[in-house]
């Protein structure tokens, strides 16, 4: 009898069912379909292993279960505490369900234990392009503990982190330079020469052009905003702005009247007010389109403005009121979620088009297919998501 096998899956990429099949049943040694198209069981034990959570869970191990219920093998179920109802119902089905804290910590326990009983131990992973953070948990943790991975979605290839350091060559030491030797007359010592930095051969992986010794970084090219800022930090901070803002407006404004001619005393004020309004409305937009955001006026800005109001209205003037914030862009406002939509697990969006197995009886009842044979009187029909929906029928793990 060939020596047990046991299978250990991760990993989240789309696998096509049909090269499951003919890929796994090779690998541990199954037969032909017979004529009710399943395979003939294999000689060898065979046990299989499955990390069964919410994050885990994906449409290809998924695949790879059904594979496993097509080939009547039993598998056991490495699960946390934390449930749905996808995977109450996987673990439903499993021979074993084993609780664990850390799931990838004990999946490698099951590995070692299987390791210590003489069977042949293959972690199998659904890696794809990028492999997933789950498959490279259990990859780190198997080659840690010596077992070999395998890529399902890339016809079972070898899978590794590997060494970087391992494939790189040490650099050959320079010889040391021979020292003269002293003579046995003194006599006056000369000046040392300048030593020039011999040239190390070149070895056969290093390029003829070596790069240059890291130096300061360039300095980045600056942002158009951020020089604006930057110019803006330059010119001095808001207190100076202001006490410049003011002194021009001093300077410009003719000599304030006797305090007894009420009017011209009035106007002077006003013209202060006026200019100090500007300085800091002009100040505030100027942000706002630094910053790409509506205009928001500070609380001395508006004070500012009522003062100017109120001098306005003194005078029966009406001054022009403060140009209002642009406006921004029309955004789609976001699509409200309903209530009543199906929660759908965390991973790729489902296929429409994938077939799920139903039973149909002598008089037309569909009922899902379950682990085992077909009973007689009944035949296997595959149908999409939306030919159950139509008919009223529901998935248990959905």
């Amino acid at each position: 009898m060939s020596k047990p096998i046991t299978l250990a899956f991760a990993g989240s990429a789309d696998v096509d069912p049909e090269n499951v099949k003919a890929l796994l049943n090779d690998l541990v040694g199954l037969g032909d379909e017979d004529a009710d198209g399943y395979p003939v069981p294999s000689d060898r034990e065979i046990n299989l292993i499955f990390p069964i959570t919410r994050n885990h869970l994906s449409d290809g191990l998924e695949t790879v279960l059904e594979w496993s219920e097509y080939a009547d093998l039993p598998f056991v179920a490495v699960a946390d505490n934390a449930r749905s109802r996808a995977t109450e119902s996987i673990l439903g089905e499993a021979k074993e369900v084993v609780h664990a804290s850390n799931v990838t910590a004990g999946v490698v326990d099951l590995l070692k234990k299987a390791d210590s009983d003489g069977h042949d131990v293959q972690v199998i992973l659904l890696w794809g392009d990028e492999g997933s953070e789950e498959a490279e948990l259990l990859l780190d943790e198997a080659e840690r503990a010596g077992f070999k991975s395998y890529d399902l979605a890339a016809g079972l290839d070898d899978i590794s982190f590997g060494d970087p350091q391992a494939d790189e060559e040490p650099e050959p030491e320079p010889e040391p330079e021979e020292k003269p030797k002293r003579g046995s007359r003194r006599g006056r010592r000369s000046e040392p020469e300048p030593m020039e930095p011999e040239e190390e051969p070149l070895t056969e992986d290093e390029p003829e052009d070596k790069p240059k010794r890291r130096g300061r970084k360039a300095a980045p090219e600056e942002h158009p905003v951020e020089q604006d800022i930057r110019e803006q930090k330059e010119d001095g901070d808001l207190e100076q702005q202001v006490n410049r803002a003011a002194q021009k407006a001093q300077r410009e404004t003719k000599p304030v009247a006797p305090l007894d001619d009420d009017e011209r005393a009035r106007e002077a004020v006003r013209g202060a007010l006026e200019a100090a309004y500007n300085a800091f409305r002009l100040e505030d937009e100027r942000n706002a389109v630094i910053n790409q955001a509506n205009v928001r006026y500070r609380p001395l800005t508006e004070l500012l403005e009522t003062a100017v109001h109120i001098f306005a209205s003194l005078s029966g003037d009406v001054p022009a009121k403060a140009p209002s914030a642009p406006e921004k862009a029309d955004e789609p406002e976001p699509e409200e979620k309903s209530e009543d939509a199906p929660r759908r697990r965390r991973g790729r969006p489902r296929d429409e088009e994938k077939t799920f197995d139903f039973l149909e009886d002598e008089d037309g009842n569909l009922t899902r297919r379950g682990r085992g044979r077909i009973p007689r009187g009944t035949k296997v029909v595959k149908l999409t998501r939306a030919e159950i929906e139509e008919r009223g029928l529901e998935l248990d793990a959905e």
